[in-house]
């Protein structure tokens, strides 16, 4: 019997999934570039122990208790690498959603992303996610990449992930 590893970051149907949990807990529409750095955390929560955070977001990140990426099953690679692999599944995710009317295409025309409400009623939250996805998707949303006022400069120099849209 031949066996394979499952990596969720590289499965185009939980990247959707992902994307639209993501999505319902931003209180705004967020930029693409965005939406794909606060994914890549989803999918690889360890690494955001190697990210820069303000003192009182670090302390809300340590008490989800997500170990660190050297106590963890698998090696990661560097998180820019990763990012840069993952590229292809999120825009094709996100192409599909798109396709199939679960993401608002007028928000994606101004770069911005919003799950329509068939998009709500395909990933409802009580479905689609563990209680430590919800708290770790939540943390993301609200703590983490919450200033869009900021711009993704000051995501960008935080987490050293850039993607040009």
């Amino acid at each position: 019997m031949i066996s394979r590893l499952w990596y969720p970051q590289l499965d185009v149907f939980d990247t959707s999934r992902r994307l639209s949990i993501l999505l319902q807990y931003f209180e705004f529409s967020p930029g693409i570039e965005r939406l794909y750095i606060v994914d890549f955390y989803l999918a690889n929560p360890p690494l955001l122990h190697r990210t820069a955070m303000p003192a009182d977001t670090r302390k809300l990140f340590s008490e989800l208790k997500i170990p660190k990426p050297e106590k963890t099953f698998i090696s990661y690679p560097s998180a820019p690498l990763l990012f840069h692999k993952m590229e292809s599944i999120q825009q094709e995710a996100l192409n599909a959603l798109s396709g199939k009317d679960l993401i608002s295409l007028e928000e994606l025309k101004h770069g911005r992303v919003e799950l329509t409400n068939k998009g709500k009623e395909v990933f409802p939250l009580s479905n689609m996610c563990t209680s430590a996805e919800k708290k770790l998707s939540n943390f993301l949303a609200t703590k983490f990449a919450y200033n869009e006022e900021a711009g993704n400069q000051d995501l960008r120099r935080r987490t050293g992930l850039r993607r040009s849209i």
